[in-house]
């Protein structure tokens, strides 16, 4: 069976929302099918699994192409995925392969550049969450200036996502919250669930991470350490707390070393880093889709204190949190979940009992491999 994925960005490293699910893609379908990856141009990890990759070179010819569609009406946001000449690299996919059998497109942003190029077969567009409500939390979070701009960017989306929804024998989603508007089958990204030694000492109290670069997480960052840790540092001097995630700008790297916080951008194994951190500390007001931090939280055996909205769409991890709305409760809660170690214990428990139940990749891997491959099981591997 032969499988095209077509995705806007190199999938590694796999530090954004689209990046990791491409990579959790090519997972699900190596070892049931000949995938081909056409995307933008990288270098392919030699621990990845196997794909035969087909670069898309940037073309400026498709980008003023794009632009004049942009003008016309189209969302701005899928201007990121215009400049690239996916007709080329999508015909030296299926003249390397022969003919697909499925085809994988991932975000709505993709599909205006390479709806028309599609092979025969069945067509998935993995949307991973809705851009109309990324785009909608953008105009929240912006300076009054640039809110008319992003609010007409949403509905701009919004026209375009159902569009697409429509030309495609599946849509999916990554979160139970936004698929009634695109009609989609939800299934989360999941995360590996590996062993755990309880036991092992943790370095640090709190932790936040992310890509920090990102709307959203440098917002909370941002408010973390300028109302949230403040008032935990007033009440508990000796508390620590690591910020980690890639592209840390300056104005985070300034905190390092100071006040008990330490930076750490690039983060080579978070997993482990996750590891050494009691209490994840999580004050998200903005995003959409399925917060991955919040698994790799739990899976790690954190405690969570959080906002609601760092939970939404996880209502089993929600369960076993530490929510507050504001800093002065957020703050609250977390401390008594420092200073209480058996709670703190039992919630670290409860979610990590949760996330395994809920949300194990290996389980995301076999439903994704079923909605594609017919002999492929929708059961987790043993």
């Amino acid at each position: 069976m032969n499988v095209l994925l077509l995705s806007s960005r190199f999938p590694w490293p796999p530090f954004s929302g689209d990046r990791l699910r491409a990579t959790i893609w090519l997972s699900a379908l190596a070892p049931h099918a000949n995938v081909a990856l056409v995307a933008p141009d990288g270098r392919v990890p030699a621990d990845a699994p196997y794909v035969r990759f087909h670069a898309a070179a940037r073309s400026a010819s498709r980008a003023f192409a794009a632009a004049l569609r942009v003008a016309a009406g189209a969302p701005v946001h899928a201007l990121l995925a215009a400049p690239y000449d996916w007709a080329d690299a999508i015909a030296r996919a299926r003249a390397d392969a022969g003919p697909f059998d499925a085809t994988i497109v991932l975000l709505s942003r993709l599909d205006p550049w390479v709806r028309a190029l599609l092979p025969e077969g069945t067509r998935v567009l993995d949307a991973i969450d809705s851009l109309r409500r990324s785009m909608f939390e953008r105009a929240r979070e912006a300076a009054p200036p640039l809110r008319p701009f992003w609010r007409a960017e949403s509905r701009r989306v919004a026209r375009a996502e159902a569009d697409a929804a429509r030309a495609y024998d599946r849509v999916l989603v990554v979160s139970d919250d936004e698929s009634p508007e695109l009609n989609a089958t939800v299934i989360s990204n999941g995360v590996p669930i590996a062993p755990l030694d309880e036991h092992a000492p943790r370095a640090f109290d709190f932790g936040f991470w992310g890509r920090l670069a990102y709307f959203a997480n440098a917002d909370a960052a941002s408010w973390l350490l300028n109302e949230v840790w403040p008032r935990i540092r007033a009440a508990r001097p000796q508390a620590t707390l690591v910020i980690a995630g890639a592209d840390a700008p300056r104005t985070l790297r300034a905190h390092d070393g100071r006040d008990g916080v330490t930076l750490r951008s690039p983060v080579d194994d978070m997993p482990a880093l996750a590891r050494s951190i009691r209490i994840a500390l999580f004050p998200v007001r903005y995003g959409s889709g399925q917060s991955t931090k919040a698994l790799e939280a739990a899976e790690a055996g954190c405690a969570i204190a959080a906002t609601p909205q760092a939970l939404r769409g996880l209502a089993p991890l929600a369960a076993h949190a530490f929510l507050a709305d504001d800093a002065e409760g957020l703050a609250r809660v977390a401390m008594a979940a420092l200073d209480d170690e058996a709670a703190r214990i039992t919630a670290a428990r409860a979610l990590r009992a949760a996330v395994s139940a809920h949300y194990a990749r290996d389980t995301t891997l076999a439903r994704l491999a079923a909605l594609i491959v017919p002999h492929a099981t929708a059961e987790p591997r043993p």
